[in-house]
């Protein structure tokens, strides 16, 4: 009887963590610098309107100062989803996919440079992450951020 009691006790108070997560924004970003705030800020500016999920056209991923992992919506919005916990399931996205124009160097043989010019459908939520910054630095922020929680090929 004890053992059905403490089940049932783990039981509810779990679904009732569960239930009552929220993605409400608590992060005091008074003590962030400006370059910091500003990035937040564009990230979180480009999905006030945006569909959910929506259709968008994959850039190629690619690190220079900071990771890149860019999108472009049918808005014309640009998104960049680097540096996120995102689910991008079993599509072979990879860390370098991004085309090489303009440069001297061979073909991006990479499985995601492949997907390079293809449309997805990007469902997206809120939730802990961070941004890097600032110019070139490396500091961490915490953050509440757009990630990709779910991704399919778009067809038309």
């Amino acid at each position: 009887m004890r053992t059905l009691i403490i089940a049932t006790i783990c039981f509810v108070s779990s679904v009732t963590i569960a239930l009552g997560q929220e993605t409400t924004d608590t992060i005091n970003y008074d003590a962030y610098p400006g370059m910091a705030l500003y990035e937040i800020e564009t990230i979180k500016e480009s999905f006030k309107e945006v569909d959910n999920p929506f259709i968008a056209t994959y850039l190629g991923s690619e690190f220079h100062d900071y990771f890149y992992f860019p999108f472009m919506g049918a808005n014309g919005i640009y998104y960049d989803f680097g540096d996120r916990n995102n689910d991008l399931g079993s599509i072979p996205f990879g860390e370098f996919d991004a085309p090489y124009p303009g440069y001297d160097a061979p073909e991006n043989t990479s499985p995601g440079a492949k997907l390079v010019g293809e449309k997805f459908l990007i469902y997206w939520e809120f939730d802990l992450s961070y941004v890097i910054c600032c110019e070139g630095g490396m500091d961490s922020y915490p953050a509440w951020l757009p990630r990709i929680s779910k991704i399919e090929y778009y067809k038309d």
